[in-house]
C-alpha cells in the first residue's frame, strides 16, 4: 500500500471544485437509473443522489440487520452531508429522494392520529407514536422522546434537515453540547444503550439498542462550523460526506418505472415481511487486511505529527462493512427478495472500499 499517494490524492480531492463521480460498480442497474435519472431532472451531482439513496436504504432497513464479522457488529445507520455550493440542488435532491420515506411517514401518523383520537374518546391512555420513520427540527428533548418511543419498532429513525448547520454548528448549536454529542456517537454505534436523564424530561430514558441516521446539506465552505470544538470526540469521524461531481451519463427524460423502482425498495426495506437477520461476510480475512491497511496510514499520519486525522483513519473500515452491509441488502431489495446468506467479496472490495 502506496500511503504517500493516498494521502496527496485525499489532499488534492479536498481542495477540487469537484470531485469524481462515486462508482457505482455492483449496484443493481435499477438503482444505477434512478439516480442517473434524478440527477438528470434536478441537475444535481450523481454523487448527491446516490448519497442519499444510500443513506435511506440503511435507514429504512434499521434494526432489522446486524452486519457481523468475528465480534464486531454494525448496522447500516449513516451520518451523510451532502456538501457543495450554494444553491446547487442539495435540498431538492434529497426530498425528491426522501418521497417514498415520506409517504410511509404519512400513512403511519395518520394512523398514529386515528388511534390517538379514538383513545381520547374513550377517556384512554394516549399510546406513543412508536413507529415514526423521520424526525425534523426537535429539541433535543425531543429527539430523546422519539428514539425511546420507537424501541420496539425495528425500522430506523432518521433525522432530515437540509441545513446542518441547524443541528451542530453555526449560530443555533442546537445540539452541540459536549454531552449531546456523547449521546449522538452512542447513537451512532447503535449497539450501546442510550442512558439520558435530564431535568427537562418527564422520565429517564433507557434505550438498550437506539438507531439514528442523519441526512442532511451543507455548503462546502461551512464545514468546518459544523465540527467546530468536536475536534477530539469522534464525531466528525462518523460522517460521510458526498462531494459534488461533473454531469455523467444522466438520464434526462423521465420514466415513470425508474421512480416506481425506488418506491417498491423503500416498501420492502419497511415491509413487516423483512425479518430480523444476521448478514456476514462472504471473505472476514479481507476485512482483516483492510483494517491492517488503515493501521498502516494511521502510523504514517502519527509519524507526520497528525495525531487528530490518524485518530479518525481507523473508523474507516467500520463505514465500509456498513457500506458492505446497506449495498448488499440494495442490491437485494431492489430485485425484489429481502436480503439474507453472505455479503460478496467483490461488494467489499468494488463497492464499499472504493467508495470511502
Amino acid at each position: 500500500m502506496d500511503i504517500n499517494s493516498i494521502l496527496e490524492h485525499a489532499d488534492e480531492t479536498y481542495y477540487k471544485k469537484y470531485i469524481e463521480e462515486v462508482p457505482m460498480d455492483g449496484i443493481n442497474p435499477r438503482i444505477i437509473k434512478y439516480v442517473r435519472q434524478t440527477a438528470g431532472i434536478l441537475r444535481v451531482p450523481t454523487n448527491y443522489v446516490f448519497g442519499e439513496v444510500t443513506t435511506l436504504t440503511g435507514s429504512a432497513i434499521g434494526r432489522k440487520i446486524t452486519i457481523m464479522d468475528g465480534a464486531k457488529k454494525n448496522r447500516g445507520n449513516l451520518y451523510s452531508a451532502i456538501v457543495g455550493g450554494a444553491s446547487d440542488g442539495k435540498s431538492p435532491s434529497i426530498n425528491y429522494a426522501m418521497k417514498p420515506l415520506n409517504r410511509w411517514e404519512n400513512e403511519r401518523y395518520e394512523k398514529y392520529s386515528r388511534q390517538r383520537h379514538a383513545a381520547k374518546l374513550a377517556d384512554e391512555q394516549l399510546p406513543p407514536y412508536s413507529d415514526q420513520l423521520i424526525v425534523s427540527n426537535e429539541t433535543i428533548e425531543n429527539l430523546y422522546r422519539v428514539i425511546n418511543n420507537v424501541k420496539s419498532c425495528n425500522d430506523g429513525l432518521l433525522m432530515h434537515q437540509d441545513e446542518l448547520l441547524n443541528f451542530f454548528g453555526g449560530n443555533s448549536k442546537k445540539y452541540s453540547d459536549g454531552n449531546i454529542i456523547s449521546d449522538f456517537l452512542t447513537l451512532f454505534d447503535s449497539f450501546s444503550p442510550l442512558r439520558v436523564g435530564r431535568v427537562t424530561l418527564e422520565e429517564r430514558i433507557n434505550v438498550p439498542e437506539p438507531f439514528l441516521s442523519i441526512l442532511g446539506g451543507i455548503q462546502k465552505k461551512r464545514v468546518d462550523e459544523l465540527f467546530l470544538g468536536q475536534d477530539h470526540n469522534g464525531f466528525f469521524s462518523r460522517w460521510q460526506f458526498w462531494l459534488g461531481n461533473p454531469e455523467s451519463n444522466l438520464i434526462t427524460d423521465q420514466d415513470e418505472k425508474i421512480d416506481q423502482h425506488w418506491e417498491d425498495l423503500i416498501e420492502r426495506a419497511v415491509s413487516p415481511d423483512f425479518n430480523v437477520t444476521v448478514l456476514r461476510f462472504e471473505n472476514e480475512k479481507m476485512l482483516n487486511e483492510i483494517d491492517d491497511g488503515y493501521r498502516c496510514i494511521r502510523d504514517h499520519l502519527v509519524d507526520l505529527g497528525e495525531d487528530n486525522l490518524a485518530e479518525t483513519i481507523m473508523k474507516q473500515s467500520y463505514i465500509i462493512r456498513r457500506l458492505s452491509g446497506i449495498f448488499h441488502c440494495l442490491n437485494a431489495l431492489a430485485d425484489g427478495y429481502i436480503p439474507n446468506g453472505l455479503i460478496k467479496e467483490e461488494t467489499v472490495e468494488v463497492d464499499a472500499v472504493k467508495l470511502n
